[in-house]
Parts: structure tokens; C-alpha cells; sequence
């Protein structure tokens, strides 16, 4: 019994410390607002598992201005932060061990984000809620290096992929009038979008009494690149 046991406890202490671990934070992404935090685990010899989830606030980076992110119609009252996520399975090349040297990484990502805008029509002044979903796939190629005391540096070079966007802009009278009709104003909703054919011909609208939901639905190439910093154990 004594043996057995012996045996157990050496198998899950093989299974434990021949596992390693990496956490690390965005260096690049938060010169852009994007604070974020992810943990790498190796799964065997050559692959891991990476998971990472942040809070993107555009208006805290210093690269990005109101005028990046507002759209030529509107004028911006609020920039709401949005949460994000993503997952990849790491595949590490040459004779390298994980987390350790070149890798290629499938990714899925989930991105949201929400805005306050205000729009003037014919005079009249709406509040406009804009909240838009990104659901992406693609694959990234980086290296990553652990130097001695497990200071680790993470560059992916170069990721690519599809991102599924789901876009909705809420329009809403800021002085409601009785009797309303919102479908007069789905034209000057779409002239946003009138210099991007793609978009526009994707654009839905949604009316009803007391507000106008534009819908647009589309697919956009999705890019990565950057340098995380972080610790490995």
C-alpha cells in the first residue's frame, strides 16, 4: 500500500512540476488603452495553452484621440471601456521545449466596446448608443524568450484572421416629440457609411416608436502584433 501510494504521489509530482507556467501583461497594448493580463501553461513538450483577458479604454492611451475613434457625423460624449478575451494553443518549433523559442498560435478572440454619441438631423439633436461585439479566428507566429531568473519576453511578429463585427447604433431623440416617425432619418444614418459600399449595403434598421436600432453586421480582416512582458515559473 505504502508503495502504491509512493508511486501515486511521484506520478502527479512529475505531472505538477514538469508543467510551466507564464503570466504575463501587454507592453504594447497598453499604449494603446488596452490593459491586459494573460497566463500560458504548457500542456506537453511542444504545445501550450495561452488565455488572456483585458479592459480596453481608447481615450486612456496617448496615441489615440475623441477624433480617432468618432465617426465625421458625430460628436463624442462618452468612450466607454470594453472587455476582451482570447485563447490560442501554442505549437512550439525546433528543438526548443514549451513556453520556450518560435511558436505558431491559433487564436479565438472576443472583443466588446460601447460609445455615447450625439448626431444632428434636420435640426433635431438624437443621443446615439453605439455597442459593438467582434468575435475573431486567425493564427499568430512569435518567439518567446525566458532568460535566466524567468524574466520572459513574448513578440508575436505577425497575426492574421477574420473578425466577425457586430456594430448597433441606438438613436434616440434627446427631447422626445409625440408621434415621431424614425423612419425618416435611416438615410442619414446610412450616409455614415455611404463611402464604404461593403458597409452600407450590410446596414439594417430597426424601427420603432420611440427609438431608431441600426444594425450592421460584417466580417473584417483581423491583424495582431506586439510584445508582452512577464514572468515564468
Amino acid at each position: 500500500m505504502k508503495k502504491s501510494l509512493s508511486i501515486l504521489l511521484l506520478f502527479i509530482s512529475s505531472i505538477v512540476f514538469s508543467q510551466e507556467n507564464s503570466i504575463k501583461s501587454g507592453f504594447t497594448d497598453a499604449l494603446t488603452g488596452h490593459f491586459n493580463l494573460s497566463y500560458e501553461r504548457a500542456v506537453n513538450a511542444k504545445s501550450s495553452v495561452a488565455f488572456k483577458i483585458g479592459y480596453w479604454q481608447p481615450t486612456a492611451s496617448p496615441l489615440i484621440s475623441k477624433n480617432t475613434i468618432t465617426p465625421e457625423a458625430y460628436e463624442i460624449i462618452d468612450a466607454k471601456g470594453g472587455i476582451n478575451t482570447s485563447v490560442e494553443y501554442r505549437f512550439y518549433m525546433g528543438g526548443n521545449m514549451a513556453p520556450d523559442g518560435f511558436y505558431v498560435a491559433p487564436y479565438f478572440r472576443f472583443f466588446n466596446q460601447a460609445a455615447l454619441y450625439t448626431d444632428e438631423i434636420d435640426g433635431d439633436l438624437f443621443d446615439v448608443d453605439m455597442k459593438l461585439n467582434t468575435f475573431g479566428l486567425g493564427a499568430q507566429i512569435g518567439y518567446q524568450l525566458i532568460v535566466e531568473g524567468g524574466f520572459t519576453m513574448d513578440f508575436y511578429f505577425f497575426g492574421g484572421g477574420v473578425d466577425r463585427y457586430n456594430l448597433n447604433l441606438d438613436y434616440r431623440l434627446q427631447q422626445p416629440q409625440a408621434g415621431f416617425d424614425y423612419s425618416t432619418i435611416t438615410d442619414d444614418v446610412g450616409d455614415v457609411f455611404e463611402d464604404i459600399n461593403y458597409l452600407d449595403s450590410r446596414l439594417e434598421h430597426e424601427v420603432n416608436d420611440t427609438n431608431l436600432l441600426s444594425k450592421l453586421p460584417f466580417l473584417f480582416p483581423g491583424f495582431r502584433i506586439g510584445i508582452n512582458v512577464g514572468y515564468s515559473f
